[in-house]
């Protein structure tokens, strides 16, 4: 076995090229290839590891490549290798990572990297910190419920409101449901962002009628668009009456290492803040962090205490993170995100964001001039979404793209019309990859009739 592992992680870092693989892979849909990816039935005798293991590559292998530089679908997941050394690592030790007694070296990572992030985002409160979770789904989610355990009681649950937008992300509503908490959702303006004016006509209208107002939900950097919404604004209304402030970050949050900074302003001001590794900060899958102002607001939601527990409790100092989230045992996270800081560098790092924000600016630019093409709405936080005039045909010119291995773009709806979206986070992607996209689609185009 271990000349097996070292001859895959030589190949990893020796041999990979994220362009290697096709970036359009579409959703397999001929039978020949659905059996492909049909592993081997579960043995009663075991069969040698490297037939396995070849195997199990081959199924892996065909798989969309998030990594290549013409992946531009949903949010690319370009994970650099040095979060995947250290999430080998991390593996390889498998330490129980929920409290200082057993894991304090995976503890204290976790501890460095949130504080980290904290300071980036400007939270400045001393008693600032988080919690490291898998994803935005379940950052939101902990955030969410930390504003329902510090802000209400069990019994006023059902009056409870939350106010979110038409593009707030969905995860945000399916933690609501896990909660008990019903939303409020507000119509965005046209830059597709929240309207402070009707946040606070919504409080009020929902306080003359016997609700309470529970939180408010702003989004930096949203999936559809990249729009950030008026954090600072947000923020006054939040403290006027009294509301908790989550922002989800989960895509944009990384805006806040770039030059581009001040899109965000305001996001220091909020109560709790979701922002994913691995999607803006080049992680690996299962990676995440909730930030929140206060720490107590987390030990106050989630500590449940435990007699088996009692000799392993980590104090003020050192809190446990078992009290800080809804998981108990917990993988260690940090290492990956630990090691990328410490040989990228937050210099580079945030060269590598504003690269991302540069070529889909550039790619703006350049499809604009594109005959038949229009923008739906301009590039902002590495999304630029436009359209050929026909939604048939942006669909069309979506599949021929992804079918021919050109890129790997997709649809979304914006203002209930189908439109063509990119997403430009890859740190791989160049000017010049920009420039052949564009020649690219002027050529589908010319094609694409021919096959409605």
């Amino acid at each position: 076995m271990p000349d097996l592992a070292t001859e895959f992680i030589g190949s990893i870092f020796n041999d990979y090229d994220p362009r290697e693989y096709a970036p359009g892979a579409d959703f397999l849909t001929r039978q020949e290839d659905r059996k492909k990816v049909s592993p081997a039935a579960i043995p009663a005798v075991g069969r040698p590891l490297t037939e396995a293991t070849k195997e199990l590559v081959d199924v892996l292998e065909h798989d969309s490549n998030l990594r290549h530089p013409r992946f531009f679908g949903f949010i690319p997941g370009p994970a650099q290798s040095v979060s995947w050394l250290g999430d080998v690592i991390a593996t390889a030790y498998n330490p129980h990572a929920s409290n200082w007694a057993q894991s304090p070296g995976a503890s204290a990572l976790e501890k460095q990297v949130l504080d980290w992030a904290c300071e980036a985002v400007g939270i400045s409160n001393p008693n600032r910190g988080g919690i490291l979770v898998s994803g935005g789904s379940m950052a939101n989610l902990t955030g969410l419920m930390a504003a329902r355990e510090s802000r209400i009681s069990l019994d006023d649950i059902p009056r409870a409101r939350v106010y979110t937008t038409e593009q707030t992300h969905s995860s945000v509503n399916k933690a609501l449901q896990i909660i008990g908490v019903r939303p409020r959702i507000l119509p965005v303006d046209e830059h597709f962002r929240m309207q402070p004016e009707l946040l606070r006509s919504a409080i009020e209208s929902d306080i003359a009628d016997g609700l309470l107002p529970l939180a408010v939900v702003g989004t930096c950097g949203t999936t559809n668009t990249g729009a950030i919404d008026p954090l600072d604004a947000i923020a006054d209304i939040c403290e006027e009456f009294n509301l908790w402030f989550h922002v989800d970050g989960a895509y944009g949050g990384s805006v806040v290492l770039s030059s581009h900074r001040d899109n965000a302003h305001g996001v220091e001001r909020c109560d709790s803040m979701a922002w994913d590794g691995h999607k803006w900060l080049y992680q690996t899958y299962g990676l995440a962090m909730l930030l929140v102002k206060d720490r107590a607001d987390l030990v106050r939601a989630f500590s449940a205490g435990g007699e088996y527990l009692q000799d392993v409790e980590g104090g003020s100092h050192n809190p446990d993170w078992w009290d800080m989230g809804p998981e108990l045992t917990r993988p260690a996270r940090a290492p990956r995100l630990w090691l990328t800081l410490q040989t990228v560098g937050t210099e580079h790092l945030t060269q590598m964001i504003d690269s991302s924000i540069a070529v889909a600016e550039l790619f703006e630019k350049e499809i604009a001039a594109v005959d038949g093409i229009s923008i739906v709405t301009p590039a902002c936080n590495a999304i630029v979404t436009f359209t050929t005039g026909s939604e048939k045909r942006n669909v069309q010119l979506a599949e021929y793209l992804r079918r021919h291995n050109i890129a790997g773009i997709w649809t979304t709806t914006l203002n209930d019309k189908n439109v063509l979206r990119l997403c430009t986070i890859s740190p791989d992607e160049t000017p010049e990859d920009m420039e052949a996209l564009v020649k690219d689609i002027r050529k589908a185009l010319e094609i694409i009739p021919t096959q409605s």
